[in-house]
């Protein structure tokens, strides 16, 4: 099936130049000129649009042409980062862009949310039981930082190439950051490294679900949902801090 791309402005249907879209690209023209995207292939069908600028009009618009979209059908709409929702039937797609078109005033304080789950194996991913038991030799899934006790900070020492966040930030990101003292808990934002300093004074695992807003280099803010794994360790030359494992989750929280 060859790949569709509908704009929608003020309700209608409109006509963009491809070379318009390739000059200006997609998010200019869904930020700055407050159009929505309809994009139909072979994997189903996906909306795009910024839940504070998109007319109601074309929502509404775009609730009339899911009827006719092949399924399945993800939503990804920008309320501080990209989030995404994904539906099997049209009915249920049109029904939460209604309510989304209901609160596309929101305005959200956070970049993460936090939820502490029972420290039970068993309840773990795969990947988190075996970090759990072996989390010293799972280098390549492990993210270190190491405590510096003349800042009380806790600062990336290194993340493994099959880690969540050299998935998400890149290779590149990581070898250039790793191990910068400058690079500290404000740089992954604050509240997601909170509770690392409680892991080193406990000297006790803590298993939570994350939700955080994350930027990629050069990219746009995304949410991104996953189970977090953070052990504290003592590494080879005496210092401390804690490692973390972190395997992508399917539950999404609603924020709207």
């Amino acid at each position: 099936m060859q790949s569709a791309q509908l704009w929608i402005s003020n309700g209608k249907l409109i006509e963009i130049d491809p070379s318009v879209v390739e000059r200006r690209g997609v998010d200019s023209l869904l930020r700055e000129d407050r159009l929505v995207l309809i994009t139909i292939n072979s994997q189903g069908t996906s909306v795009h649009w910024y839940l504070a600028n998109a007319s109601w009009s074309s929502l509404y618009s775009v609730i009339s042409h899911l009827r006719v979209c092949p399924s399945p059908f993800q939503l990804n709409y920008f309320v501080e980062a990209w989030a995404t929702e994904r539906f099997v039937r049209s009915k249920e797609a049109g029904r939460r862009i209604d309510e989304l078109i209901g609160k596309s005033d929101v305005r959200l304080s956070r970049k993460a949310y936090i939820d502490e789950r029972e420290l039970d194996k068993e309840a773990m991913p795969q990947l988190l039981q075996l970090a759990y038991e072996e989390h010293a030799a799972m280098t390549e899934h492990r993210v270190d930082t190491v405590f510096h006790e003349d800042s009380n900070m806790f600062y990336l020492e290194r993340a493994g190439e099959n880690s969540l966040l050299s998935r998400i930030m890149g290779e590149h990101w990581t070898r250039e950051f790793a191990g910068r003292e400058e690079v500290s808990d404000t740089d992954f934002d604050y509240e997601v490294m909170s509770y690392y300093e409680n892991v080193l004074t406990t000297d006790a695992p803590r298993f939570d679900h994350v939700f955080a807003s994350i930027t990629p280099p050069g990219g746009a803010p995304i949410w991104a949902s996953y189970l977090r794994l953070i052990v504290p360790s003592k590494f080879e030359d005496g210092r401390i801090g804690v490692s973390s494992f972190c395997q992508t989750s399917p539950f999404t929280p609603k924020l709207v």
